[in-house]
């Protein structure tokens, strides 16, 4: 009896109607052209190495290497999607056998499984999105520097529970964002070596009787190395919840920048302006300036969590093996949200160049507001010799009159000092009036705060040095990763092709 089924002997129907429409279809328009480039790329290598290690023979392989061609020259629209053949790879290997013939086609799938293909599969894939997601942020990390050395003198006020702290500088706020992303350029960079992993030559479970060359394959590749277990290596994606955990962290980062800088950018703080370029506006009010693509890098951390989220609840509680809930269906929105990181960190950088300070409304505040306020306390401590609690009392009756008087923070002077010390301490304490001058003044006091990662010139000076130090490092390393990959690529198709042209 004939199978109805047209990709098994053992079933004798074909898959439901319903399901091929609603299970099947979806997937498979989505997925086939995303995952072509890589099935071709593991077809080269499967098909090189069965040639070197005599499983097929030469001619078999050279037929097989002129219809893998064929079908990358043609495209993905040259495949015709038939939903009765489950998944990406039987559509694939259908039109291979189109091409080629029923004997000499199927022999492209001797000593393989779908499971380690598609383990496979998704780890070229992830290596790709990695790849790009670092060069990225490297991208991002030196706009960050660039963009804080050009604004190392613009005072502004710093804040805490959004409310006035300490003066800082921008291009000051700016380094530490650059320190927060580069704790997740390393995250990202330490998660590549777990994709870095060839698990072609695995089988669907437990290995091959053929005697497969898998360091062969992992090199024309560009894997660093094969995986140690079977059942590990098409049972596990722990690499995709790795990855799309750290973009998580990652938009986690630029999302607080970017809601500092929406909150800077409104006409209320008016301490932040952007060009035209990155705004929308409204349909109806005429005067809208509307920064989406704030708000837009804001909802990024939401979204590429949740694809992880998805991932990581999808896969608990699936045995330790290959199931499509752990492996392929948990990991649906991953690929999506990893796709996002790429053009949230894009999106990150041209805010983040474009970004222009307020110099005069950011230094206007800083005088106004008292955040100068825990310097006048240090200076009792200092001079007067307060402890610093009475020191922080005092100065914040100080703040309190001079707030009921109109005053702002650079109002502030010796004799105001010395009468409310008076009236709380039974004393009075007299600073110099030059001194008390100077400490009111948020230029004077963030230049002063040196030697403890503050905003003065001397100690951003050392951050920047450090910070891009290590930033070249990391890109010498990326470009090893990247090198090794485009020789692979190089090498993979040379032999290819040669293959291809020999009888």
């Amino acid at each position: 009896m004939t199978s109805a089924s047209k990709v098994s002997g053992l079933l004798a129907e074909a898959t439901a109607p319903a399901l091929q429409e609603h299970l099947v279809g979806p997937t498979l328009r989505r997925e086939f052209p995303a995952v072509l480039p890589f099935m071709t790329a593991i077809n080269q290598a499967h098909i090189l190495m069965l040639a070197a290690q005599d499983i097929i023979d030469r001619p078999t392989a050279a037929a097989l290497a002129r219809a893998v061609l064929q079908v990358e020259a043609e495209g993905p629209g040259s495949v015709t999607l038939d939903t009765a053949r489950e998944d990406p790879y039987f559509n694939y290997e259908a039109r291979i056998i189109e091409i080629a013939g029923a004997d000499i086609g199927g022999r492209a799938h001797i000593a393989r499984s779908r499971n380690d293909l598609k383990a496979t599969q998704d780890r070229l894939r992830a290596r790709g999105f990695a790849l790009a997601i670092l060069s990225g942020l490297a991208g991002l990390r030196q706009t960050l520097l660039d963009r804080a050395d050009r604004h190392a003198g613009v005072v502004m006020p710093g804040y805490t529970h959004l409310q006035p702290a300490q003066p800082v500088t921008f291009g000051w706020y700016l380094l530490g964002i650059a320190h927060a992303i580069e704790r997740d350029h390393r995250r990202l960079a330490e998660c590549f070596a777990r994709i870095d992993v060839n698990p072609l030559g695995t089988g669907a479970v437990a290995g091959t009787s053929f005697p497969v060359d898998r360091a062969m394959t992992a090199r024309l590749l560009g894997f660093s190395r094969v995986s140690g277990h079977a059942q590990d290596a098409v049972a596990s994606r722990d690499f995709l919840t790795e990855l799309v955990g750290g973009c998580a962290m990652l938009a986690n980062s630029w999302g607080r920048m970017a809601q500092d800088f929406f909150v800077m950018s409104s006409y209320e703080f008016g301490t932040l302006r952007f060009p035209d370029s990155v705004a929308g506006t409204s349909s109806m009010m005429p005067q809208k300036k509307n920064l989406v693509v704030l708000e837009t890098l804001k909802a990024r951390a939401a979204t590429i969590l949740g694809a992880q989220v998805a991932a990581f609840v999808a896969v608990k509680g699936t045995n330790f093996t290959n199931v499509v809930d752990g492996v392929s269906a948990g990991f649906r929105w991953v690929w999506d949200a990893l796709d996002d990181t790429v053009h949230g960190l894009a999106m990150a950088d041209i805010v983040v160049a474009t970004a222009e300070p307020v110099p005069d409304r950011m230094l206007a505040l800083a005088r106004a507001n008292f955040s100068t306020a825990t310097d006048l306390a240090d200076a009792l401590v200092r001079e007067a010799g307060l402890s610093f609690r009475e020191a922080h009392h005092l100065v914040g009756a100080v703040v309190r009159t001079a707030m009921d008087r109109g005053l702002t923070a650079d109002g502030i002077d010796a004799g105001l000092v010395a009468d409310e010390a008076e009236r709380m301490l039974g004393r009075r304490i007299e600073l110099a009036a030059d001194l008390v001058a100077r400490i009111v003044d948020p230029v004077a006091v963030a230049e002063e705060r040196r030697g403890s990662g503050g905003p003065s010139k001397a100690d951003m000076a050392e951050m920047q040095t450090a910070l891009a130090a290590r930033l070249a490092a990391d890109r010498a390393e990326l470009a090893g990763w990247q090198a090794q990959v485009d020789g692979a690529d190089r090498e993979r198709r040379r032999q290819f092709l040669a293959l291809a042209e020999s009888a």
